[in-house]
């Protein structure tokens, strides 16, 4: 099942699965559950794994396992469900899931703001996530280099405000009662923030189109990078009070190994997830051997923050290594006992996740 097909499939019956991410249109449902996706949306409902409500699926030797039970609770045991979340295929093969769905919202409010800086982005957060509550639903910010390379390359996007700043955040509130002041949540809370000289500018969504248009600024960053040329993406999350001493000393340590390197942070304010991507200095094509300098350092740094090397897309074979360094070594035993004893021949997905045993 491909994810754009199930919210299409839901929306007759005014109930949504929690679940947006730019590749929706070609991302199914099982590997969604094999990576632990997590999405814009994962602040306020959690990633894959908390959406995952049963399963069913095939062990290596072939055992069929019916976890399908669909009630939130059930402490009769080890939470199986969620040890094959994010399994990466390594534990075996999902072939049904139950999911949670959540009623579609009567209303949404959107709007995209200016900021001066990282700190600003930071603080304007807290003060949101505390005055929208259970009401805010997006919380995304972006760059002004990403916002530059998608106005560059992604044919008939354009910027409506009138100023520019280093950073923009794009936030959504949603609610399923027509009777929460929504704009006036938001109004209130763009006020507060200029006053206090965390935002520069802003523009509220006047119509679901609008909210759309602001949104393709957000979600083309990928796409825009890509087409100015080669890139490296690197997947961090750090506690969201540190995304800004996170991008501000990732900026100086990437600095340090390649003068002139181009930084375009952007992702998730609410969960502290950054797509930490980069671009070779102005006038190259590559990055003069340094790539492998770069993942290191910048791994090191998120793992010293508290954070993760690996924030939703997974280790791969590519990350293992990676995962050996930063890791402590009893929680990667851990997960090679556990492989070891689910899939003793190395039947699934082998090289994946932890290295196969010598």
């Amino acid at each position: 099942v491909v994810l754009a097909a199930l919210h299409e499939a839901l929306e007759p019956h005014g109930l949504m699965f929690p679940m947006h991410l730019g590749a929706e249109g070609s991302a199914r449902i099982g590997g969604l559950i094999g990576t632990n996706a997590g999405g814009s949306l994962a602040f306020r409902y959690g990633m894959m794994q908390d959406l995952v409500l049963g399963l069913e699926l095939v062990t290596p030797d072939g055992v069929v396992w019916d976890g399908l039970r669909a009630v939130q609770k059930d402490n009769a045991g080890y939470q199986l469900r969620k040890l094959f979340c994010g399994a990466e295929g390594t534990l075996g093969i999902v072939t049904r899931a139950g999911l949670r769905l959540y009623p579609t919202p009567k209303q949404q409010a959107g709007a995209l703001l200016v900021l001066p800086d990282f700190a600003a982005a930071v603080s304007f957060g807290a003060f949101l996530r505390g005055e929208a509550g259970e009401f805010l639903t997006g919380l995304e910010f972006f760059c002004d280099l990403g916002l530059e390379l998608a106005l560059k390359h992604v044919p008939d996007l354009t910027y409506q405000l009138e100023t520019r700043g280093d950073v923009y955040l794009l936030v959504e509130l949603a609610s399923g009662s027509p009777r929460v002041p929504l704009d006036g949540i938001l109004n209130s809370a763009l006020e507060w923030g200029m006053e206090q000289g965390l935002v520069l500018d802003g523009a509220l969504a006047t119509s679901g189109a609008h909210r759309a248009q602001f949104w393709r600024l957000r979600e083309e960053q990928p796409e825009g990078q890509r087409l100015e040329g080669e890139q490296l993406k690197h997947d961090i999350s750090v506690p969201p009070g540190a995304i800004a001493r996170f991008i501000e000393a990732g900026a100086r340590v990437c600095q340090d190994i390649l003068p002139g390197v181009r930084i375009n942070p952007f992702g998730h304010l609410g969960d502290g997830n950054i797509h930490y991507n980069l671009s070779p200095p102005e006038g190259r094509a590559d990055f003069d051997g340094k790539a492998g300098r770069l993942a290191e350092a910048l791994s090191a740094l998120a793992t010293e923050m508290g954070g993760s090397f690996a924030a939703e897309h997974g280790l791969g074979r590519a990350k293992i290594a990676m995962a050996d360094r930063n890791r402590d070594a009893v929680e990667r035993d851990l997960m090679a006992r556990l492989k070891g004893a689910l899939d003793p021949k190395g039947t699934m997905n082998p090289g994946v996740l932890v290295r196969p045993p010598l």
